[in-house]
């Protein structure tokens, strides 16, 4: 995976070839005025939907301030992402985690046992949300049903 070459060759980027941002507010390191979310970035994560999810929030919470002449303090980017991992035609691991790959599972089960359950919801589930939730700018990430499910007892 890499950049698009227009982005590669301009300033922007570290010395692997993606946007130089700092990974916890998505804004660039050496210029203030440039963000930056998902494949493009140097966030030291796997590139998925679900990570883009959860950096949108922030990168909302970031531009408000700098538009305001602000510093950011609001939500910082904790380096989510989730990776379904199918294991055979009918179940599935939910790899869920955040930076440094510690796990961060949204429900109140060992999603690091196979199920049937966790292939339906990335079959089924999962689709949908990402074309009528996170393109559409609805979705920040599990973050609330997370705290929910474990009774406000998670991050």
């Amino acid at each position: 995976m890499s950049t698009p070459e227009v982005l590669r060759k301009s300033k922007l980027v570290d010395k692997t070839g993606f946007l130089d941002v700092d990974q916890f507010r998505l804004q660039h390191v050496a210029y203030p005025n440039v963000f930056g979310i998902g494949d493009c970035t140097n966030i030291p994560t796997p590139k998925t939907a679900a990570g883009v999810s959860a950096q949108g929030g922030v990168l909302s919470d970031t531009l408000d301030a700098v538009m305001k002449g602000q510093v950011p303090t609001g939500r910082k980017y904790d380096g989510y992402t989730s990776c379904p991992l199918v294991t055979s035609d009918h179940t599935c691991i939910m790899a869920e985690f955040v930076f440094e790959f510690k796990p961060l599972e949204t429900f109140p089960v060992n999603q690091a046992k196979e199920r049937r359950t966790m292939y339906y919801l990335k079959r089924d589930f999962l689709p949908q949300l990402y074309w009528s939730g996170l393109l559409k700018g609805y979705w920040e990430g599990p973050k609330s049903i997370r705290k929910a499910l474990h009774l406000g007892m998670s991050k």
